[in-house]
């Protein structure tokens, strides 16, 4: 068995002399092409040798994907849009999103520009609607307001 790991890159930017700006979005897939771990970083070789010493789940990724950007901001929004969307097995340090229970709504997303406009409005919602929602700013979340429940009121009091 060969301890080669695949590496699939993509998108490279079209302007070298921007490389110094240049990030890379990287996905950590095991071999049944779960996906485990969703980063951003400039360096992929330094930050796998980082992840091959600090976490356990390392000898579980069995394919490597490398996504490049021109800068780290879109990485980033991306990164962010790919923890959303992929639910990555891993991803416990940075992005948090608050997971559901099976047949409960996930988190609802909303921008810092609503959220502004009317803070008193979007508590009373998320108060009524009892889902938790997540605050962003260019698509980078910032905050998850939660609502507040308090399980002894809905419980019944038993003698």
């Amino acid at each position: 068995m060969s301890s080669t790991i695949p590496v699939v890159e993509t998108r490279r930017p079209a302007d070298a002399e921007r490389k110094s700006e240049r990030t890379a979005l990287y996905r950590l897939h095991d071999e049944d092409a779960q996906l485990l771990y969703v980063g951003v970083t400039n360096d992929p070789k330094a930050r796998f040798r980082q992840h091959a010493r600090d976490k356990p789940w390392w000898p579980r990724v069995s394919t490597r994907e490398i996504e490049w950007f021109d800068t780290r901001e879109e990485a980033l929004r991306v990164e962010s849009q790919a923890i959303i969307r992929e639910l990555p097995r891993h991803n416990d340090a940075g992005v948090q999103w608050p997971h559901h229970r099976l047949g409960e709504a996930p988190a609802r997303v909303m921008h810092t520009s609503d959220f502004k406009m009317d803070p008193q409005a979007c508590f009373d919602q998320i108060a009524e609607t009892q889902q938790p929602v997540v605050v962003t700013r260019y698509g980078v979340p910032q905050v998850v307001i939660v609502p507040y429940f308090d399980r002894q009121a809905e419980e019944p009091k038993t003698d």
